[in-house]
């Protein structure tokens, strides 16, 4: 088995690196971070959890679980595949570290593993990664999953995958699903149903502290009745800054926060709220400067908006009225704020269903739904404040996933918990 494994290595290193090279010398920003994702991550003491999750929802969910288990007395290496994520990593816990995962090629991942030589590796929600598993498995380290989610979009796909990825799929110790429809689909996909459980989502577990609003930020949003369009997509600052207008027209005072989902997308963002005569002010330029009625604050600095949202009195969640799937509704919902989004939430249906029964939030079809239900609300401070509260309660009840995810992973590194097989 490990001289096929060497055989698909070197065939796919011969395929792939002439290509990679021409990309590296193309776009030299993707030489940041090279080495780590080519398996020279930091070194640790060995015998901890590797924690990782893909992007900045999937990290920032991860945290209570790192935070408890280092609690517990367990070393912790966590890594992210996003720059982004990784310096959230390195700013919210920055003793921790943090590192980029390694690609998925048997040279780089048994690098890496060698380096960090984890009793456990721990993948959050969906991240079916063929020779990491493989390799991880091969060494005896437990491969669990927690948060575990497969979207009804993805998991036909994994089954027609299935004589390709089964393999590895078959070598995970253990899966943690958010809830009953997900443990059903990874069933589906191949996974012994016996090692498959509800441990919950932790991007419904409350963080230990809430996020805290620099000062410079705080005093530029002062008292002013606020908009927040967050993670937003191309065409969806275009519909905010419409609400904006909306209000203008109806008399409410308010200012309008922009979080583009990329903030290389910032100066864009910027011309654009500049082309409907607003004031702009943009995060990282903030000189002693108030936002006023009607102007626009462009946030280009990732890590702002979870402490952003606590200020809004109405939030909209991007990702959402572009064909995205949507980003994390729960932020502003431990916020305490009520929540405008739009038809497109494939990526956190489980959250949006579970918002808009408790009343906390609201779908919209388009920017004049928007503008018509944001106005509603900026006009309705009670009304949108009961509505943020009933977000918060509902979310409360999640509680414990971070618990009864590591409840699972110390199952398996037990010494009398084996391996799966």
């Amino acid at each position: 088995m490990r001289v096929a494994r060497q055989a698909v290595a070197c065939l796919s290193a011969l395929v792939v690196a002439p290509a990679g090279a021409v990309a590296l010398a193309l776009r030299p920003e993707w030489r940041t971070g090279l080495g780590e994702r080519l398996g020279a991550v930091p070194r640790s003491a060995g015998g901890g959890l590797w924690i990782h999750g893909a992007s900045l929802g999937e990290v920032r969910a991860a945290l209570p679980l790192v935070d408890l288990a280092r609690a517990r007395g367990h070393g912790v290496h966590a890594s992210a595949t996003t720059l982004a994520a990784r310096e959230m990593l390195h700013r919210e816990r920055p003793d921790l570290g943090g590192s980029l995962a390694p690609l998925d090629h048997p040279w780089c991942v048994s690098r890496a593993l060698s380096r960090v030589r984890p009793r456990a590796l721990v993948l959050i929600e969906t991240e079916l990664w063929p020779f990491w598993i493989t390799e991880a498995s091969a060494r005896w380290i437990a491969v669990v999953i927690v948060s575990g989610r497969l979207s009804e979009r993805s998991t036909p796909r994994y089954r027609r995958l299935r004589s390709w990825i089964g393999p590895s799929l078959a070598r995970i110790s253990a899966v943690g699903a958010r809830s009953d429809l997900d443990a059903e689909r990874f069933a589906e996909i191949g996974i012994p149903a016996k090692r498959i459980e509800v441990t919950g989502d932790l991007k419904l577990e409350a963080p230990a502290t809430s996020p805290r609003l620099a000062e410079d930020l705080a005093e530029a949003l002062a008292d002013m009745p606020l908009l927040v369009a967050g993670s937003t997509h191309e065409g969806e600052e275009i519909a905010a800054l419409g609400a904006l207008a909306e209000a203008e027209r109806r008399g409410i005072r308010c200012a309008l926060v922009l979080a583009p989902r990329r903030p290389q997308r910032a100066d864009d963002v910027e011309k654009l709220a500049g082309t409907q005569g607003r004031r702009v002010l943009r995060r990282s330029r903030l000189a002693a400067e108030r936002i006023g009625p009607g102007s626009v604050l462009v946030l280009d600095r990732v890590g702002d908006l979870p402490a952003v949202w606590g200020r809004a009195r109405v939030a909209f969640v991007g990702g959402t009225l572009v064909p995205v799937g949507g980003h994390n509704l729960l932020e502003p919902a431990r916020a305490g704020v009520p929540i405008l989004h739009g038809p497109f939430v494939s990526n956190a249906a489980s959250a949006a269903k579970l918002l808009f029964a408790a009343g906390a939030a609201r779908p919209v079809d388009g920017a004049e739904a928007l503008a018509r239900e944001a106005c509603e609300l900026l006009a309705d401070p009670a009304r949108a404040a009961e509505m943020g509260a009933s977000g918060a309660r509902a979310l409360l009840a999640h509680r414990g996933s971070a618990a009864r995810s590591l409840a699972l992973i110390e199952r398996w590194i037990e010494p009398s918990s084996g391996r799966a097989g």
